[in-house]
């Protein structure tokens, strides 16, 4: 996997919607321009709602923030090289027009978690009275944007821009809506001054503890002989050797080093919590370090509707850079509070980025058993081909009613439909374990036929669901008043699947919320907000489980460390939204490892949504357990 280093990117297009017009790039002076073309908005009435819904030709995206009203968004973004300077953006548009409607625009409904009661509550609309009393425009402005760092599909490291232009602006007040029929968008900017230069280049750095580290030599020499260039580095020579304002912090600087000396694409850290039955996850409200083999960061994002005070993020190790290549300490505002918006109390919030700059795994390992496993599964699982496993051209999706049906059909099967039709150009066989499949005799979303997929291998899993650290499930199409019955960690003793192990995505509430130990959870009725089992002992996360079995389940995993939240009627968002791009990297964009596609997941994300709040959230808790530089399929 050695690297071919470019310095300089100067204006690559990636076009999201259908937008028309010249791209002009002026490289003497640094300067691109891009011009787009819009039709006249579509204005339609909601059914049983007295509301308007307005649409655009060229785009299906939307500006969404719960209780504003929901105004068509057309997006793109590109690339610059990286710590490029003096970055402006400005927006010339087409004279406007405007157009008196009959019933004010729709608000965005509220984010809901995946529960049935929150959905029940989300259904009826609710207005910002400082938005629809106003007659000021909504948004105030016809574009906005936001500049990230990160990788590219290329894994090679830029200044990220991503454009959401809005052609129709509404004043509520008024009642009248104002559009345009064309925009020209301007950047200018500086080139950096430095240039990265690099020493020795490494692909791969593995982080772990001293104790771990003889145990990981085989896994090193694996990579290492697979032309994959691997570091292990521990935390105990972290710690000497680097400052910051807590252990996270020193890691993170480790790995900029690192990034900086080596030009690492890859980072796995392995360890977790060091007990089972109890240990104390976090000193304080952003870390948790001392009864942990490699800390970990919390954030502090208050999300509306949602009480989840903050979830663990490995993000914070991926996201290195912000603008011009500057250090992203999550904590710009300096107020020692890390990752903090606040939507209710109106703080300061920090600036975050979130474009991952290097590919984060872990695997959350307690002891030297699981360390074994894991490596021993990773070795294997690599040292073959996909063209030796029959297996690995098999997609397993299992889903049923999360909260209603959409476009005639439960949403979360409409999901796993979505995903297997982004992987079609990969696999050859679907397996569709689904609700809907109850009068027909298939296979069901319950322990026994969820089992038997496992078990007769697949290189792809999905579950589309509701869930809890140590259990998923689903609803029967006939409502959501019960359970289909789902699948407890407890149940995993039934995946007899060996090495026929699937890349596996969990869509449900904290499913890879790994900071669970047996006596918090057994007492998390008192722990509840934190925890979230409801009094269910457990002791490992359901995504870490299902990596760390010795005998099957599966190579790695993605899931979320807290509450995961779509727009109400809406599951192609927000958690659901980042869970289909994950498959959409793999099948239409080439991503060829889970860090890769992670990764570009969460920038796609950020490409096609605003970022507040809760899509600061939903970015944040996305958790890969596993190698991010495992080969799909093995290495050929």
């Amino acid at each position: 996997m050695r690297k071919t280093i470019s310095v300089l990117i100067i204006g690559v297009l990636v076009l999201s919607g259908l937008g028309a017009g010249a791209v002009s790039v002026n490289k003497k002076i640094n300067e691109i321009e891009k011009t787009f073309e819009f039709t006249t908005p579509i204005i339609s009435e909601i059914d049983n709602d007295n509301y308007l819904k307005v649409d655009l030709q060229e785009t299906d995206s939307f500006l969404r923030i719960t209780g504003e009203p929901e105004i068509p968004m057309f997006t793109f973004s590109f690339d610059l090289s990286f710590g490029v300077e003096s970055i402006e953006i400005k927006c010339l548009t087409s004279a406007e027009k405007e157009q008196t409607l009959n019933a004010k625009i729709k608000p965005t409904p509220e984010a809901i978690p995946k529960t049935a009661d929150s959905y029940e509550n989300s259904k009826s609309f609710f207005e910002d009275q400082k938005i629809y009393s106003s007659v000021n425009r909504y948004p105030n402005k016809y574009y906005d944007y936001k500049i990230t760092c990160g990788l590219n599909s290329e894994n090679i490291r830029v200044t990220h821009i991503s454009v959401y232009l809005y052609p129709v602006q509404y004043s509520p007040a008024l009642n009248k809506i104002y559009y345009i029929d064309e925009a020209k968008i301007k950047i200018t900017y500086d080139n950096p001054k430095n240039q990265m230069s690099f020493g020795e280049d490494y692909d791969l750095v593995i982080i772990a503890p001293e104790k771990f580290s003889n145990i990981l030599d085989p896994l090193v020499q694996h990579k290492i002989d697979n032309n994959i260039a691997t570091l292990l580095k521990t935390t105990e020579d972290i710690y000497t050797e680097y400052s910051g304002s807590d252990k996270p912090e020193q890691i993170k600087y480790f790995i900029k080093d690192a990034i900086e000396t080596y030009n690492i694409e890859y980072v796995l850290l392995v360890g977790g919590l060091k007990s089972y039955y109890n240990a104390d996850d976090r000193e304080d409200m952003n870390q948790g370090s001392n009864d942990w083999h490699v800390p970990v960061r919390y954030t502090n994002i208050e999300k509306s509707g949602t009480n989840d005070p903050g979830a663990i993020s490995d993000l914070y190790y991926a996201d290195i850079y912000e603008e011009g290549g500057n250090f992203s300490s999550w904590d710009s505002n300096e107020d020692g509070i890390y990752a903090h918006w606040d939507k209710f109390m109106g703080v300061t919030d920090d600036e975050l980025d979130l474009n991952p700059d290097v590919h984060v795994g872990r695997l959350p390992c307690r002891n030297k058993f699981e360390v074994k496993t894991v490596v021993k599964k990773i070795t294997g699982y690599e040292s073959t081909s996909p063209s030796s496993k029959p297996w690995y051209d098999k997609m397993v999706a299992i889903g049923g009613l999360s909260h209603d049906f959409f476009n005639s059909q439960p949403d979360g099967e409409y999901l796993c439909d979505l995903a297997l039709g982004y992987m079609d150009g990969i696999i050859n066989e679907e397996v569709k374990v689904y609700s809907s499949n109850n009068d027909s005799g298939g296979p069901i979303p319950v322990a026994r036929d969820i089992a038997r997929a496992f078990t007769r291998g697949a290189g792809f899993l999905l579950f589309e669901g509701h869930g809890h650290p140590i259990r998923w499930d689903t609803h029967p199409i006939e409502g959501t008043d019960t359970w289909i019955g789902g699948i407890h960690m407890r149940d995993m003793w039934r995946f007899f699947n060996f090495r026929k192990l699937p890349i596996t995505v969990v869509g449900g509430c904290h499913n890879g919320q790994f900071n669970i130990t047996w006596y918090k959870t057994k007492n998390s009725e008192d722990y509840d907000d934190l925890y979230w089992t409801h009094g269910d002992p457990g002791t490992e996360c359901f995504c870490w489980r299902m990596v760390a079995m010795p005998y099957g389940g599966a190579i790695a995993s993605v899931g979320a460390t807290g509450l995961t939240v779509s727009w109400s009627g809406q599951p192609v968002s927000l958690n659901g939204e980042i869970e289909m791009n994950f498959f959409y990297e793999i099948g239409e964009d080439d991503a060829t490892t889970p860090g890769q596609a992670v990764s570009g997941a969460i920038q796609k994300f950020i490409d096609e949504n605003t970022i507040q709040v809760t899509e600061a959230h939903c970015i944040s808790i996305v958790h890969l357990f596993g190698d991010p530089s495992l080969q799909f399929g093995g290495i050929d």
